[in-house]
């Protein structure tokens, strides 16, 4: 029996945007380096966040405002709060800002604010930049990066200030990455002046489709929809076998639709479904690993996905709907073989379930919140079957959660809540939009190069031509940056440099930036970093190196997965048919199936040592190759199969037989 004390998981409507708020506040305090700012700096910081909200709103709603105003006074905003959030250290004052930071504060605002107010000036000019240009445009770098290091960390400034370096010494550099060398004027210029840098696609997306959808998020959740997707998931699996672990892959998944961040599901779902995992007996590294993995998903499971995917559409000139389509199959094959990854262990170690008692029933569920689901169907028929442009997309959304907040007492949006929803949203907003200025550096000096060819030329040479082998070289290099990177910083740098050598390779362009867009997000799983497996140990109160080693070993079918976008790419839903798909589809969905059999040991019974073995080789066959390699896989993964249910089905015949001796 469960401990029903132990579960507490059904919240009752009355008390749910309240507890959802103070999970929400207290998840942004656990930010990395966040100030605990006292008075009147707290109210300072909560008017401009909410303002910054209310002009994201005005300037997404007309669509008439030229895109570099908005941007620039969308990076003004972030560096503002940054300064006043981030301390310069932790030995600087932790309740409020210092007079460094508020000079640092107005020299970003400062430095924002002049591309506002001479931008059409700096046009006319024709690429003749005057001192005052480049006085401001240096002065903008330094806080950029240094906004950066408060608040992501020294990884993204390092590279991007190794990028300077190389614009600026690149005659001294060896071999094919030597050039002719750029000056100050010239690296200023193209980072602050033009669209290639600092205010460039990366920082647009920001300013425009990102800060929509998390703000969209933030409101869905202010107004209950975490309770209502966990509620949901627990109605859902919560009394089959491995219950807990499933209600985790379900919610998180769910939760990813919406918030699109490994952080933010964690925080949201893992307060919850952590402790119900460990209490029907699974071990506190495998709940954290569960609740890590199933919320990295979050960021390949549309419509949201994560900051990058937005990205993604900008870099390929293609709807935003296709990059949904594209991602919605490989993002149903990770979640299957997450869980079924936890039903086997379950079941291997005779684990508890949840009594159907103490599962919130699927129907009241559905009266107290079904109608929170509303903006979320609202904002999937916007951007799939209208195939209105995200940002028109998510400011209807918004306004849909804004209604049907009404619809219930307790899911009521007053305008206290609203700002409370806007401040977090905005604060979430942060981390993206500074490592997206900070990338745009990166993207300058690769533009102004020729870095990214020079880099997508020698992985061809070094693979000696091999498609495999340039796969395995990108999957490497994405998974490197990955470990010090942002996801969205990770993406913009592989995107540049290792998805044109795919291409080069005849890959399909939307299959290698999902290749390199899937390994940004494994990267965040991968030991010895694994920066996510630490959030969700902490939750667990396990091991962050147990967790992150399990994690990895949970989510390995999210490292096959980019190499079956590749090998096939009918799972992208493009330029296919239906016949096609619905074969890949079928012979992945057994391969994935099978992954996780092999990862456990264990499918109706204990796996042999053999019986693993070729099951693993029938899986990779299967995953990777085409109809060849399906006519070996496919009769292989048969015979162990018919293998493990003759096994069982002799066992309980032992057991009929030994029960009749007895008698």
């Amino acid at each position: 029996m469960v401990d029903d004390s132990k579960l507490n998981f059904y919240q009752s409507p009355e008390t749910d945007t309240e507890d959802n708020s103070k999970k929400s506040s207290s998840a942004v305090e656990k930010k990395r380096g966040m100030r605990k700012l006292v008075s009147p700096w707290n109210h300072i910081v909560k008017t401009i966040a909410v303002t910054m909200a209310l002009f994201q709103l005005y300037a997404a709603g007309i669509g008439t405002i030229d895109s570099m105003y908005v941007i620039a006074v969308h990076l003004g905003f972030v560096l503002a709060l940054i300064f006043l959030i981030f301390p310069f250290g932790p030995k600087s004052d932790q309740e409020k800002p210092s007079i460094i930071d508020l000079i640092l504060l107005v020299l970003g605002v400062g430095t924002s604010a002049y591309i506002v107010i001479f931008l059409t000036k700096i046009t006319e000019q024709m690429g003749q930049p005057t001192t005052s240009d480049l006085v401001a445009g240096a002065i903008a770098i330094v806080v950029v990066l240094e906004a950066a290091r408060r608040s992501i960390g020294k990884a993204l400034p390092i590279v991007a200030i190794s990028f300077i370096i190389y614009g600026l010494f690149g005659r001294s550099f060896p071999g094919v990455f030597q050039h002719v060398g750029y000056g100050i004027e010239d690296i200023v210029k193209i980072l602050y002046l033009t669209d290639e840098g600092l205010f460039g696609t990366a920082l647009d997306t920001s300013a425009t489709y990102i800060i929509l959808f998390i703000l969209f998020g933030s409101i869905m959740s202010q107004i209950g929809m975490s309770h209502f997707l966990t509620n949901f998931a627990l109605g859902v699996a919560g009394s089959t076998v491995g219950g807990p672990a499933k209600v985790a892959t379900l919610a998180s998944g769910l939760m990813g639709t919406v918030s699109g961040s490994v952080s933010a599901n964690v925080a949201t779902t893992g307060v919850m479904t952590i402790p119900l995992m460990k209490s029907v007996g699974y071990k506190p590294a495998y709940a954290g690993a569960v609740e890590c993995v199933a919320s990295a998903g979050g960021q390949i499971m549309p419509p949201v996905m994560g900051a990058a995917a937005f990205l993604m559409a900008q870099f390929l000139g293609v709807p935003y709907s296709t990059i949904i389509f594209a991602a919605a199959i490989p993002a149903l094959l990770y979640y299957i073989t997450v869980w079924t990854s936890v039903d086997l262990r379950a079941r291997k170690r005779g684990l508890k379930t949840i009594p159907k008692d103490q599962v919130p029933p699927l129907r009241e569920t559905f009266r107290k919140y079904g109608h929170l689901a509303i903006p979320l169907l609202a904002l999937i028929y916007f951007l799939t079957i209208k195939r209105y442009n995200p940002i028109y997309s998510a400011w209807l959304a918004i306004l849909f959660a804004l209604g049907v907040s009404f619809i219930r007492p307790y899911t009521h949006l007053s305008l206290g809540k609203l700002a409370d929803a806007f401040e977090s949203g905005v604060k979430s907003a942060l981390s993206v939009a500074i490592a997206c200025a900070s990338a745009g550096i990166v993207i300058g000096i690769i533009s102004l190069t020729g870095f990214g060819l020079i880099i997508s030329m020698n992985i061809v040479k070094l693979a000696f031509g091999s498609l495999i082998l340039t796969l395995v070289f990108g999957m490497v290099a994405s998974i490197i940056l990955g470990m010090g990177l942002p996801t969205t910083a990770c993406y913009i740098v592989t995107a540049l440099t290792v998805a044109p050598a795919l291409m080069n390779m005849g890959v399909v362009p939307l299959a290698a930036h999902l290749f390199v867009f899937y390994f940004a997000i494994m990267s965040t799983l991968t030991p010895p970093v694994a920066l996510s497996s630490f959030v969700a140990a902490g939750l667990a109160d396990a091991s962050p190196i147990e967790t992150g080693i399990t994690g990895f070993r949970l989510a390995f079918a999210g490292f096959l997965i980019p190499y079956m976008i590749v090998f096939k790419p009918e799972l992208m839903i493009v330029d296919t048919t239906a016949t096609s798909t619905v074969y890949a589809l079928v012979t992945s969905i057994i391969g994935v199936i099978m992954l996780a059999a092999v990862n456990e040991g264990y499918l109706f019974g204990e796996l042999s040592t053999i019986q693993r073995i070729a099951l693993g080789i029938g899986v990779v066959l299967l995953l990777l190759l085409g109809w060849q390699g399906d006519l070996i896989a496919l009769p292989l993964i048969g015979v162990i199969w018919f293998m493990q249910k003759r096994k069982v089905n002799n066992k309980i015949l032992e057991n009929i037989n030994f029960g009749g001796n007895v008698r």
